[in-house]
């Protein structure tokens, strides 16, 4: 459509504004491409592309037009707000944070600038700040499922169990993603006894936390008479024999009849007891114990050394925290050194091509040269006699199994991590190195690296 005059823009910055509020980025360019074309400098339309850029993923376009935008209107503060947007997009916090102050302090009730600076101060690792700004947001915005979400997060961060799920039960209205709820039309389970009900235990999110929270199922099974598990497809079969499921169906397949439902992450905010309120019931999935033997026949063959360490350095690129989380190859290259430890990589994908014509490959042989199924994967980590490995699903399913890991983690870790600790009550064979400053990486890589030397010592005092 072509713009012929200021009704016409005014109308294409609607439609704009419309695929903006929607999430439909892609939308919205053929309407800001014609605006630009006959207004390079309105500075409504150049935030608006800034706008658009973010949600396209390209943060340094919408710089480009976030500063045009401002050069012709300095005080534009939804421009100044997208502009901190971006920064922090860019992982440049200390800049971002500066710009959300400058419209708080210009608009102190700008609800949505409060909490973008919020998100701001917790990404830095100000939980307290965090915590105190977004209560100001929540005073603007009485109930507001974001801020109640947010603030529940930061309680699980801190460790503060109760007030987090309760806080993290707004996960659904907040991110504007239907729950899993939706794929059942029965009533909500609130935790009450049902002793001949079939309750549905419905899957969220990924691999990672649908292992993490399968143990809360065998609780939930106590208190009725069936129970239906649903997981993602590659789980299925690892699963199968949880204590308490009656049946296990994959993801997107056909529910069978049930009387209850419930996503499996709101399993903790009805189902309480165990250390700082997470259950361990002790290791709650195992591996055949024939596949296991098979992978450590091929292991021992591999690399014949007294220590096995199974290595995983990278996850999901698909994740929105995968470039924080995951560690190049080489930076890991301290642990390699340590002498007596027989390495094998546990990492799939693209990331697992870091392995070839390296210096790594001469010391450490690929146990996956493809994806396995997770029972195979499950018993690949039980013949490790350690794991060693970034946030990713298979970090969960050590722990599940009870198995020695060592987990590596951002200096602001996701909110399962909680904070300076080096232990977690959800997998009590887990040990935690964390990043002393954000991205650095090479001091943990140090610190496994001692601590793996120490581990070889007492393996030697010990014979």
């Amino acid at each position: 459509m072509s713009i012929r005059s200021d009704s016409d823009i005014q109308a294409a910055l609607a439609r704009v504004e419309t695929c903006l509020r929607e999430g439909r980025p892609k939308d919205a360019v053929d309407d800001l491409r014609d605006i630009l074309a006959v207004a390079s400098n309105h500075p409504i339309a150049l935030c608006l592309a800034g706008q658009i850029s973010i949600q396209l993923g390209d943060n340094i376009a919408a710089l480009q037009a976030l500063d045009l935008a401002l050069a012709v209107t300095p005080d534009l503060a939804e421009a100044r707000n997208a502009r901190g947007a971006a920064l922090q997009g860019l992982g440049r916090l200390d800049e971002a944070e500066a710009e959300f102050r400058r419209v708080v302090a210009a608009l102190p009730e700008h609800p949505g600038a409060l909490m973008n600076l919020a998100a701001a101060l917790a990404a830095k690792g100000d939980v307290e700040g965090a915590e105190e700004t977004f209560g100001q947001a929540l005073i603007l915005r009485p109930g507001d499922a974001a801020v109640l979400y947010n603030l529940g997060l930061l309680r699980l961060l801190k460790g503060e169990m109760v007030e987090g799920w309760r806080g993290f039960e707004y996960r659904h209205e907040a991110s504007g993603h239907a729950p899993a709820a939706v794929r059942s039309n029965r009533p909500r389970w609130r935790g009450e006894g049902a002793g001949d009900k079939t309750l549905l235990v419905l899957s969220e999110q990924g691999l990672g936390d649908c292992i993490q929270f399968a143990r809360f199922v065998p609780l939930a099974a106590a208190q009725v008479g069936r129970v239906v598990l649903e997981l993602p497809e590659p789980l299925t079969k690892l699963f199968a024999s949880l204590p308490g499921v009656d049946q296990v169906v994959a993801r997107g397949a056909p529910l069978p009849d049930h009387d209850f439902h419930i996503p499996v992450m709101s399993l903790p905010a009805v189902i309480k007891g165990g250390k700082e309120g997470i259950p361990w019931p002790g290791p709650y999935v195992e591996a055949d114990l024939v596949a296991v033997r098979r992978w450590r026949h091929r292991a021992a063959r591999w690399a014949p050394g007294p220590l096995h360490v199974g290595l995983v350095w990278s996850g999901n690129p698909a994740h929105k925290r995968d470039a924080e989380r995951s560690i190049p190859l080489s930076v890991l290259e301290p642990l390699i050194k340590v002498p007596g430890v027989s390495f094998h990589s546990l990492q799939v994908g693209q990331a697992a091509e870091q392995l070839t014509g390296t210096a790594f490959a001469k010391v450490m042989k690929p146990l996956f040269r493809r994806p396995y199924p997770f029972t195979e994967v499950a018993a690949a980590i039980t013949a490790m006699d350690l794991v060693i490995g970034v946030d990713t699903s298979l970090i969960h399913l050590a722990g599940a199994m009870g198995r020695p890991i060592w987990g590596l983690v951002t200096h602001v870790p996701d909110w399962r991590w909680m904070l300076r600790r080096n232990d977690t009550p959800w997998y009590p064979s887990m040990r935690l190195f964390r990043q002393p400053t954000a991205g650095d990486w090479p001091s943990v890589a140090v610190d496994v690296a001692d601590a793996l030397a120490e581990f070889m010592s007492q393996m030697k005092r010990g014979r």
